[in-house]
């Protein structure tokens, strides 16, 4: 009798890269900001092109680490100060240490539910608007930390419609009245209400121009109408891409909009 030895499976089909991250709505977050700080600014130049890489490396090395793949925890990390020394030592972008340590103390933890603790993830994702336009323009001035709070006050307002509507998934049951839709969708509607509250003030006060506000629209209107034909059916790829599209309408608006 023959015996022929395969191997597993599992040990064909075990991927040679890094895990990466899934969650494309985190992409969005991450990348976005960065794309707004380069079209409001102006500036591509190898800086930025180091910075992204950076960032990256940054970001997927987060995934490694949460997965307990050491080695590419180590060369991700590695390859992410690599990048960043040039902009150190050569451009004296000192201020992105301080970026790099505020983001580890953020990343390289478990991800949590809560609304409080996604929010401070937001806060420190977004935060890529800032260097950006700090290796762009070499300043970290009310420009800079303009475009994180447009940038934070929309993707907080993602957070709340997300929320909404897994909440209204884990009902298991039909949404027959507005009294239950609008009681499930009391935190979405009330960010909204409040962001937009902020952004005409900051608008009043001559932060910002008012074009910006329609950058805002579609989120508003999105939370809206979510609340309104809330269900329990949740189809979180399409959510999830649908948030995407929002988030890049958003994009080209504070960048025509010049932030």
């Amino acid at each position: 009798m023959t015996v022929t030895m395969e191997r597993p499976v599992a040990a064909e089909l075990r991927p040679s890269g890094p895990p990466m991250p899934r969650e494309h709505g985190a992409w969005g977050i991450l990348l976005i900001p960065f794309a707004t700080a380069v079209g409001v600014s102006g500036v591509v130049d190898a800086k930025m092109v180091l910075l992204l890489a950076s960032v990256l490396c940054f970001y997927i090395a987060r995934t490694s680490f949460l997965k307990h793949h050491a080695k590419w925890t180590f060369l991700l990390l590695a390859g992410s100060g690599l990048c960043t020394a040039p902009l150190l030592i050569v451009w004296h972008l000192w201020w992105l240490a301080a970026f790099g340590v505020v983001a580890a103390a953020l990343a390289f933890r478990r991800t949590e539910r809560k609304v409080a603790m996604q929010l401070i993830a937001v806060a420190g994702l977004t935060l890529t608007a800032p260097a950006a336009w700090y290796a762009a323009t070499g300043s970290l001035d009310w420009p800079a930390w303009r475009l994180w709070v447009l940038n934070f006050l929309y993707f907080a307002g993602g957070v709340f419609y997300v929320k909404l509507h897994v909440a209204a998934a884990i009902r298991h049951k039909p949404i027959d009245c507005i009294s239950e839709r609008l009681a499930l969708g009391t935190a979405t509607l009330s960010y909204h209400a409040g962001m937009s509250a902020v952004l005409v003030v900051f608008v009043a006060m001559h932060w910002i121009s008012w074009p910006v506000l329609l950058a805002y629209v579609t989120a508003v209107i999105r939370a809206v109408v979510g609340v309104w034909r809330l269900t329990p059916t949740l189809r979180i790829k399409r959510l999830g891409w649908t948030e995407v599209a929002y988030s890049l309408v958003f994009a080209v608006v504070v960048i025509l909009s010049r932030g």
